[in-house]
């Protein structure tokens, strides 16, 4: 078959039938290992802990809305200013005041949001970018978002959209308390705001209807919630390792005194899955040992 091949391209000038042999048997299997090296590459993204964490989160052409509490001006009686008036401070030495501030006067700047929820936003727009999410990130408005429901989300803050979602979801691992406690459902463990900590939760879970997934970072405090998308930077990939795709909740404390990279994690509910405690074993050992999972 060779001699016939190399006698069909003797034109060419080149009649050792070796150097046909490597062109073909080349040109097929360099564009076959490409093909394998492609679909390995892939194969691994999809389970790299990092992105199961965020599964269906980082589809290009998927929209991710990022909820927050959303705040207008209001009276002594709580009824809403038509006419609200804000001011943004500013340090303005003067010659004979080194400690002046200046003022920047604004209007009309409704709905406006708390400065530990921004932190707690970029902190889950940094951890999007991380899996290579930048694309159709959106933030919700508590209004005109409302009736959304058919998108990934997070849930920033206790705030109206995120009790709505626990109303909606599959599974909760916590309660909230009247007295401001955050309990382990199931259990006698709790955690409070008293000084000088806070305390808040990262909870993964599901939309019990339609599937979505669900993250809610929130806080008893203001504090609490910043350190909630801090947390959550910190530590995807490991919990992401731990439970890929399934339903968890992190719960954490954090001193107000010391900001919100003092936060420590206290409990993590489920335990993990065998499968997940055979694949990532020193990860789990390294959490286990904290007695992260260990609830009374």
């Amino acid at each position: 078959m060779w001699d016939a091949i190399t006698n069909y391209l003797s034109f060419t000038g080149i009649e050792d039938k070796t150097v046909w042999q490597d062109v073909l048997i080349s040109s097929f299997l360099i564009p076959l290992i490409l093909f394998m090296m492609l679909k390995g590459y892939y194969w691994w993204n999809k389970l790299r802990p990092s992105r199961q964490i965020f599964e269906n989160f980082t589809k290009e052409d998927t929209d991710v809305y990022v909820f927050h509490s959303q705040m207008s001006s209001a009276d002594d009686t709580f009824n809403r200013l038509t006419n609200p008036k804000y001011i943004t401070r500013f340090p303005q030495p003067l010659p004979t005041d080194h400690a002046n501030l200046g003022q920047q006067n604004k209007l009309n700047v409704d709905p406006v949001c708390s400065e530990a929820d921004s932190q707690c936003v970029a902190d889950v727009f940094n951890v999007l970018g991380a899996v290579d999410k930048t694309k159709n990130i959106r933030i919700g408005d508590l209004i005109k978002d409302w009736n959304r429901w058919s998108d990934p989300m997070f849930s920033v803050g206790f705030n109206p959209k995120t009790h709505k979602l626990v109303e909606r979801s599959g599974v909760i691992f916590y309660e909230l308390t009247t007295d401001a406690k955050i309990i382990i459902k199931g259990s006698s463990t709790s955690f409070n705001c008293v000084m000088p900590n806070d305390a808040g939760i990262i909870q993964k879970t599901y939309d019990r209807e339609n599937g979505n997934p669900i993250f809610i970072l929130a806080g008893l405090g203001t504090l609490g919630t910043s350190a909630a998308g801090n947390l959550l930077k910190a530590h995807f990939v490991s919990l992401g390792k731990l439970f890929g795709n399934s339903p968890f909740c992190l719960f954490f404390t954090v001193k107000i005194d010391e900001g919100k990279n003092s936060a420590s994690i206290k409990k993590i509910t489920p335990k993990p899955s065998l499968s997940r405690i055979i694949m990532y074993p020193f990860t789990y050992r390294n959490f286990s040992k904290r007695n992260y999972f260990t609830i009374k």
